[in-house]
């Protein structure tokens, strides 16, 4: 196989991708545009949602069992987690982020778009290398163990026994990711639902199997035994569906060409989305590791706060997928005006959403908190800081969206700059500042953290806002063809392109 093909040659796009499948239309009115768009957004969102929250569902099966076995399997279970949050998610979420941008450019204007397919393969190569490194640490997790805290020995045999079966299950997740990728790239989202209900439906059996049922119950060992086989089966499933379905075309063949030039591709885009995912997740530990200093009912507060920031805010990260792989495949097919249009639509739906979700919790305030619980003393806790929580739930879900834009364009690098600013050198220190030292507890500490997800959306916004698209469309070509000059037509570049006049493929 030519190096050109799959590494960097060749100086025109794709043309052989289906235009309907990726929501690319001629629509001349302004209205109908947007219109368009918005429908088309709303039909790949709302799979995508449907398949998160199935996949939380699974998860919430997995905890519920691990939590009628006993407070320290739970406990180990949790442990096992920090440290593959730590040390084994980063790779998820920048190979993730990385193929997002990637896929969806190469899928419309890559030379052939069997591009795609190659990409997806060089990011697996590259985690199943990076995964043996990881696997050593994770079957013997000591010194991870000393740094990050001093259970009891009962505690860390559960985490141990955890860790190892995540050696087996893990790599099927990232996998998956991966591949899932290759698909939201061409505008397949329903398929994920399948995928999602298929291990939903395997981790109920096997928790039947090996937990719940006494004449087969292992015991502790059956909870991640049934997490194993359900992502197992979530990976195979995938497969399947791809090696079956029409756009098994896309892949292309398994080939080491170009993998240089992929793998440096790949590495610069996906380091920023881990460094965004662990800025993320490493701000919500350091918020509860303040609040454990404010006692226990601050505490049991700051616990239903962030379930219910994570439940409400969930659908920014939903929206923010669909729009990245969007945003992408219009700069791909050298539409930068359509491009910047997708992520003004998608902006405005969000903030729609977000004010009507933000009016009902301010209105309803009372019922919310009675809804979460029904301790008195914790409502009466929770009513003055829901406000707050208003604040950046609907933040949180904006700048999720407008990371999502910063993706699709393949800017990770400076969203990741934004985010690890405004919220550690910016929102923690205020929130610190604002929880200790003028002791407001836990509302100064909320303060802070809305401030920070404030900044985030006003600075993306602003990044999005003055970005220049038609720049950002000669980019991807260069990013996905390896040429110098990507265009042999002058900036601004029209809305019309030899790339568009190619026949529809078949519907995958």
């Amino acid at each position: 196989m030519n190096s050109q093909t799959y590494g960097g040659g060749g100086e025109s796009g794709n043309g052989s991708y289906d235009r309907d499948r990726v929501g690319i239309t001629d629509d001349a009115a302004p209205h109908r545009q947007w219109i368009s768009e918005a429908r088309y957004q709303i039909a790949k969102a709302l799979p995508m949602a449907v398949a998160g929250s199935i996949r939380s569902a699974t998860s919430v099966i997995e905890l519920r069992a691990l939590g009628h076995i006993g407070s320290r399997p739970l406990a180990g279970r949790s442990l096992a987690l920090l440290v593959v949050n730590l040390t084994g998610y980063p790779f998820m979420y920048g190979l993730g982020g990385a193929l997002e941008s990637l896929c969806s450019q190469a899928f419309t204007g890559a030379q052939g778009n069997k591009r795609i397919g190659v990409y997806v393969q060089h990011a697996i190569w590259i985690f199943l290398a990076a995964n043996a490194l990881i696997a050593i640490l994770w079957l013997h997790p000591e010194v991870v163990f000393q740094m990050l805290a001093k259970p009891d020995d009962t505690v860390l045999h559960y985490a141990r026994t955890y860790l190892i079966f995540e050696c087996v299950y893990f790599p099927c997740i990232v996998v998956q990711t991966c591949l899932k990728r290759f698909l939201l790239a061409q505008g397949l989202m329903r398929p994920t639902v399948v995928f999602e209900a298929a291990g939903l439906c395997a981790m109920y059996a096997s928790l039947w199997l090996f937990v719940w049922n006494p004449a087969t119950s292992l015991g502790f060992v059956g909870v991640p035994l049934a997490s194993a086989i359900a992502y197992a089966v979530v990976l195979l499933v995938t497969v399947l569906y791809i090696t079956l379905a029409p756009c098994r075309s896309e892949w292309g063949p398994f080939t080491s060409a170009g993998f240089r030039d992929n793998a440096r591709h790949i590495i610069n885009l996906g380091v920023p989305c881990s460094v965004s995912g662990v800025a993320s997740y490493g701000f919500a530990d350091l918020a509860t590791i303040a609040v454990s200093a404010l006692g226990a009912e601050s505490l049991a507060t700051q616990a239903v706060l962030n379930s219910s920031k994570s439940a409400l805010s969930r659908v920014g990260s939903y929206l923010g997928m669909v729009v990245s792989n969007r945003v992408g495949n219009l700069l791909g097919a050298q539409r930068p005006q359509q491009a910047f249009l997708s992520a003004k639509v998608c902006v405005v739906m969000m903030l729609a959403v977000s004010s009507v979700l933000a009016m009902l919790m301010l209105l309803c305030q009372r019922a919310l908190a009675a809804f979460i619980t029904n301790d008195e003393m914790l409502v009466l806790r929770l009513l003055p800081l829901i406000p707050l929580l208003v604040i950046v739930v609907v933040f949180d879900v904006v700048s999720n969206v407008l990371t999502g834009v910063l993706r699709g364009q393949g800017r990770q690098g400076v969203a990741a700059i934004v985010r690890v600013v405004s919220l550690y050198l910016f929102a923690v220190p205020l929130a610190y500042m604002l929880c200790f030292w003028l002791d407001l507890g836990l509302y100064g500490l909320w303060v802070g953290l809305a401030a920070g997800f404030v900044t985030i959306s006003a600075a993306e916004g602003w990044l999005v806002l003055t970005s220049d698209w038609e720049d950002e469309a000669k980019r991807c070509l260069v990013r996905v063809n390896g040429v110098k000059r990507a265009t042999q037509i002058d900036s601004p570049l029209g809305e019309s392109s030899p790339l568009l006049s190619a026949q529809r493929s078949s519907l995958c």
